[in-house]
């Protein structure tokens, strides 16, 4: 009887450990790269992010071969609760966000009403959580993402099931021209 207590166990630990979906740690010195496109001219562009600092401001430096380098500050009330956020090209030095925008990320209070409530307003459109038919993979591992669509089927975004740091991992169909899609991070 022990012996088939324990083979029962040992399959529900198993069963439980091939299940769980890649959750990224995200921390000073992660680095986030993406494929951006341009879709009004169909050009790609890879994007380096790497995580400067958490706290006040959050600071994401960029890089962009051939273009450049600078950094991203998000204000704490824009991490915390913007409703917007501003994805295009960036310049050199420091983009200070305002304290309603983000970048690359959604803010906390955004994602707690998008897991809890199934939908969200940000940028101005509603979005709602629907079911992922493909997987999202991060690092080709199935990662712990939310799909949501906006009301009008037009856009979709994938953001990393993180209240901490909620990631945009990949968004197409963006009215302003430039679709992002997360190609890899190093923790």
């Amino acid at each position: 009887m022990k012996k088939l207590s324990l083979v029962i166990l040992m399959a529900i630990i198993s069963h439980l450990t091939i299940a769980q979906k890649y959750l990224p740690i995200i921390s000073a010195n992660t680095v986030i790269n993406y494929n951006a496109m341009a879709t009004n001219i169909g050009q790609t562009v890879q994007l380096k992010l790497t995580v400067v600092s958490l706290t006040d401001p959050v600071t994401l430096g960029w890089q962009i071969p051939g273009l450049g380098t600078g950094t991203y500050q998000i204000s704490a009330a824009g991490f915390e609760s913007g409703t917007k956020m501003k994805i295009k090209e960036p310049g050199d030095g420091v983009t200070k966000l305002k304290d309603d925008e983000t970048i690359m990320v959604i803010s906390k209070k955004s994602f707690a009403g998008l897991v809890k409530d199934q939908t969200m307003v940000f940028n101005g459109a509603t979005f709602n959580v629907k079911p992922i038919v493909t997987p999202y993979k991060i690092n080709d591992m199935e990662a712990d993402v939310v799909h949501a669509v906006s009301a009008n089927g037009k856009v979709e975004i994938w953001v990393l099931n993180n209240p901490e740091f909620p990631l945009l991992c990949k968004l197409s169909g963006n009215p302003g021209g430039i679709d992002l899609d997360l190609a890899n991070i190093k923790e």
